[in-house]
């Protein structure tokens, strides 16, 4: 049942805040959640008017990953982009299946991919069917030179992105716009795919996991577009938040 709130957002100087019951909320470690855009601050606005009594942090990944940014990156920043770049030697769009069949869908999904990381972001990165992957001189300086030149909002959210579709491929091109998450959640479930094309879905398994999938790459990809400002969030679905 949800829990009646008064919920709106407000500007304060450069930044945006979030009102509940006429009162700021914070980050868990109690810090200012002061947002850089109006879109970001209603995209956390509408997932705090959809909570209960008892506030669920799982079904609000906009404000997880804004906490993040707030609370964490000026402390692990360096640990987050060590942890990006390490997964370049595992990526899931580096690596093509020995079945022919599913590693076809492989080179037609993530072949394009490479080459733009190649061509657009000048990261050459090698791909194998094998067990072991050997990117190209100068591939690991690159990711962390791209990964130093993005703020700690952006950082969060590649992180989160990375981690979910274990690829730093699929998280720069989702981030730039390369992909959408409808794409990208195809492009990270093709294996899984495969297997239930073979052998049958799993119920409450295998769709609860494309589920997880989908939200958190759509969660991850939104992020980036309410950080770059006007005309993200159509009025019309603002639903009953309000300006303050």
């Amino acid at each position: 049942m949800l829990l009646r709130r008064s919920v709106g957002v407000r500007r304060v100087l450069k930044d945006w805040r979030v009102i509940i019951d006429g009162r700021e909320i914070r980050t868990p470690s109690s810090n200012v959640l002061a947002l850089p855009t109006e879109e970001m601050a209603w995209g956390i606005a509408a997932e705090w008017e959809e909570q209960s009594a008892r506030v669920q942090p799982h079904t609000m990944p906009l404000m997880t990953l804004a906490s993040t940014a707030i609370d964490q990156l000026p402390q692990i920043r360096p640990k987050m982009v060590n942890s990006m770049v390490r997964c370049l030697d595992a990526d899931a769009a580096c690596f093509r299946s020995q079945q022919p069949q599913l590693a076809a869908a492989e080179q037609r999904m993530f072949a394009p991919l490479i080459r733009w990381c190649a061509c657009e972001l000048r990261l050459p990165l090698a791909t194998t069917s094998s067990l072991t992957l050997q990117h190209p001189a100068g591939a690991v300086d690159r990711a962390q030179q791209l990964l130093g030149e993005v703020g700690d909002w952006e950082l969060a959210a590649l992180d989160w992105l990375t981690s979910w579709s274990k690829s730093f491929v699929l998280a720069l091109a989702l981030a730039r716009g390369r992909i959408e998450a409808a794409d990208a959640t195809i492009a990270v479930r093709l294996a899984e795919q495969h297997q239930i094309d073979e052998w049958g879905e799993v119920e409450a398994g295998h769709d609860l996991d494309a589920a997880h999938v989908a939200l958190s790459l759509s969660a991850g990809a939104g992020f980036f577009r309410l950080l770059r400002g006007p005309g993200e969030i159509p009025q019309r679905n603002r639903g009953n938040l309000r300006a303050r």
